[in-house]
């Protein structure tokens, strides 16, 4: 693992919604190759089908059979996961997985495939960050920059490489818009003392542009819309949720601004969710 920037140590209720862990991992390039060889047995729909356009696929290397799903972790403990036969023909994979978690109780390790096109609706996924006691893990195998990772409003800026820790009991999404297939190495495990400190050690990683980011350019839109009344008027009278988005991407595309639903729909999701915490007392 490379040496990290040294930062101050999580206080208890510091639990960060992403960080990069470490970066320049030299076996990426073999287990890259290692997951190209996986059996297409092996690959399924990611389980979550009302969440992704079809474009998400996973592969388990370490499962459990308790789980009712296909690749599904669950919420097991770790005892009850055990590797399957696959990976023992991925020893650059077990090798990473072994330098991050550093004998961490381990559960599932998964190899997430996003297709060109593919898209990730924005969900939460309970009981995988600090707060529970668990971390999710993700080593980018094959990306690029036109992979739109968001995580709790922000893009994730993961490369080829690079362990990354997310709270992925945040929304998130994503959303492929390249040419060329998103591969991830995903792990979940218990957070560990020295996985905790790790995470505190961690840093945001390398910026990409923001104006890249369809997110951004949401967000310079709706800043015309709040700005112009002829605006407002031409969308305060549509009710239902998918056409608002559709018109506020034509509106958005005739004054430069290319982004797609799924801005729009997390935009109005997290504008809900903060109309009603301000009920929670």
């Amino acid at each position: 693992m490379t040496a990290q920037p040294t930062v101050a140590p999580l206080a208890p209720n510091d639990f960060p919604p992403m960080r990069r862990l470490a970066h320049g991992m030299a076996e990426v390039a073999a287990a890259l190759q290692e997951v190209h060889a996986l059996p297409d047995s092996l690959w399924g729909p990611h389980f979550n089908l009302a969440k992704h356009n079809g474009g998400w696929h996973v592969a388990a290397l370490r499962s459990t059979s308790r789980s009712p799903l296909p690749a599904a972790p669950g919420e097991f403990a770790a005892d009850f996961f055990q590797d399957e036969a696959t990976m023992a023909q991925c020893p650059a994979i077990r090798t990473l997985v072994a330098g991050i978690t550093e004998g961490a109780p381990l559960k599932s390790v998964r190899v997430l495939r996003l297709a060109p096109g593919g898209t990730i609706l924005e969900h939460a996924d309970a009981g995988v960050g600090l707060r529970d006691g668990e971390v999710r893990l993700h080593l980018p195998l094959q990306t690029h920059d036109e992979v739109f990772f968001h995580v709790g409003g922000q893009r994730v800026p993961m490369r080829t490489g690079e362990w990354w820790y997310a709270d992925f009991s945040l929304p998130h999404r994503v959303c492929n818009r390249g040419t060329v297939e998103r591969l991830h190495l995903v792990v979940d495990c218990e957070a560990t003392p020295r996985l905790r400190q790790a995470i505190a050690a961690g840093d945001a990683g390398r910026p990409y542009p923001p104006e890249q980011d369809p997110q951004w350019r949401f967000a310079r839109f709706r800043d015309q819309v709040f700005d112009e009344p002829a605006l407002q008027d031409r969308l305060l009278g549509i009710h239902s949720r998918e056409a608002f988005a559709q018109a506020c991407m034509e509106l958005g595309q005739a004054r430069g601004w290319a982004f797609t639903e799924a801005e729009v729909l997390s935009a109005m999701a997290s504008g809900r969710q903060a109309w009603m915490q301000q009920w929670v007392v």
